[in-house]
């Protein structure tokens, strides 16, 4: 049942049906939290000139010497064995040498050599850890040493960014992948959905009854008087129907769109993921951070090569996101107020092990895409042979990733990013991506 506390007065024309049909709903919307700021007022068409960000995590552990791969390095061959992708095979980046794309992936080529894509080169930070948990931990929480030294409460970085740059709970979200700790330990209540067809207010029936259930709780919930905390209640009940109601009809707003814009997704994990998010751009959100991510990168055997095994599969999926999204954004008119930055928790290995698979490794290389960014290069120390041969195998950071995201709160969304980051790096890079 509602209960709103002593102060919340029901109107008389109410009928004990009314109340129950309403708190059908009530689990569903308390389930969005304390969602204690005014609801999102979504324009119904895309903001132009409103700069968004795109993270995509691939989760598990990725090995990008996979994805961009230094062919140009003799060492590279070696390494890596059974799962060496022939630079025959690889796609050529235009001006660049050294690297390749994996073949699986020529959408994000395209991109890449018309300017909206890039790299940057071994990505980490210091005293890099092989626990998934642990890196994960470190990468979403934006801190290596602890907050005590800090003199802060502990909270994800897109939880400091919200507090501090958003008014709405559409600020910030995050699609399909549950509650990162990125989004925890703020004052605000970031949105955090698996999908958008999902989000709605719980209840059983057709369509048709759970649209009444809705509106004949939004009409106790205006027709009643409420005092003191009871009141603070009804408010963020009353904008959880709101807010519930405008992702709606961004949901149906974008398969009416989708439905003569000439825009193919495909039907994957990562792509569904993408096309959310692109329905709330399309729909006028003022969403600035967008969160997202799928996993299985986590190959310790059966790696494949050019083709075949766990990794190219799912660096196609990738590709067919990336690109679907970026016909979209195109089409929206939106695709220069875009970044995408694809990370991942830590590298692998630079060797081959002996099944066929790459073993937890420490570096990475983040991609970079968007109409955003100066694209078509690759940012941070380059690889070079001595790197893939060092004894231990692993591949060393020379880029914080925190760096990445400075860079792209004070140039392209315009934050400050010493609050969001406040621990000082051992390595401060100034990239120019933006």
């Amino acid at each position: 049942m509602l209960n709103l506390g002593s102060s919340f007065r029901l109107p008389k024309n109410i009928t004990r049906r009314d109340v129950m049909r309403a708190s059908l709903l009530s689990a569903g919307l308390m389930a969005l939290g304390p969602i204690g700021r005014r609801a999102s007022e979504a324009s119904g068409a895309p903001l132009t000139g409103h700069k968004r960000l795109v993270v995509i995590n691939m989760s598990g552990g990725c090995d990008t010497l996979h994805m961009v791969i230094p062919v140009g390095l003799a060492q590279y061959s070696v390494q890596r064995g059974a799962i060496t992708v022939p630079s025959s095979s690889a796609l050529a980046l235009n001006g660049n040498s050294l690297y390749k794309l994996h073949p699986s992936m020529p959408r994000v080529q395209g991109l890449w050599n018309s300017g909206d894509a890039a790299a940057v080169q071994r990505v980490g930070y210091p005293t890099a850890n092989l626990s998934h948990f642990e890196s994960q931990d470190i990468f979403s929480y934006g801190v290596r040493n602890g907050f005590g030294p800090l003199g802060i409460n502990p909270s994800g970085w897109i939880a400091r960014y919200a507090d501090l740059n958003t008014s709405t709970p559409l600020g910030a979200v995050s699609v399909g992948f549950g509650r990162p700790l990125d989004f925890v330990g703020g004052t605000t209540n970031p949105l955090l959905v698996s999908s958008l067809a999902g989000f709605k207010l719980t209840g059983t029936g057709s369509t048709n009854a759970r649209l009444y259930r809705i509106e004949k709780a939004r009409s106790i919930l205006q027709a009643s008087s409420t005092t003191g905390l009871a009141s603070e209640a009804k408010s963020a009940l009353s904008s959880a129907h709101d807010l519930t109601s405008q992702v709606a009809t961004a949901l149906s707003g974008h398969t009416t769109y989708l439905s003569t814009a000439g825009v193919t997704w495909p039907n994957t994990t990562i792509a569904n993921r993408m096309k959310d998010i692109a329905a709330l751009i399309q729909g006028g959100f003022e969403t600035r951070i967008f969160y997202t991510g799928f996993g299985g990168f986590d190959t310790h055997g059966g790696q494949g090569a050019a083709s075949g095994g766990a990794l190219p599969p799912l660096f196609s999926q990738l590709d067919g996101a990336i690109g679907a999204f970026s016909d979209e954004m195109k089409a929206l008119g939106v695709w220069d107020d875009v970044m995408i930055v694809v990370i991942t928790e830590f590298g692998r290995r630079t060797g081959v092990n002996g099944s066929a698979g790459t073993d937890h490794g420490h570096a990475f290389s983040s991609l970079l895409l968007g109409g955003a960014i100066s694209g078509g290069s690759s940012y941070g120390p380059d690889l070079t042979d001595a790197d893939l041969t060092n004894s231990s195998g692993y591949l060393s950071y020379g880029v914080d990733f925190r760096s990445i995201y400075k860079e792209v709160l004070k140039d392209h969304l315009g934050a400050d990013p010493i609050p969001v980051f406040p621990e000082p790096l051992a390595i401060e890079n100034v990239l120019n991506f933006v």
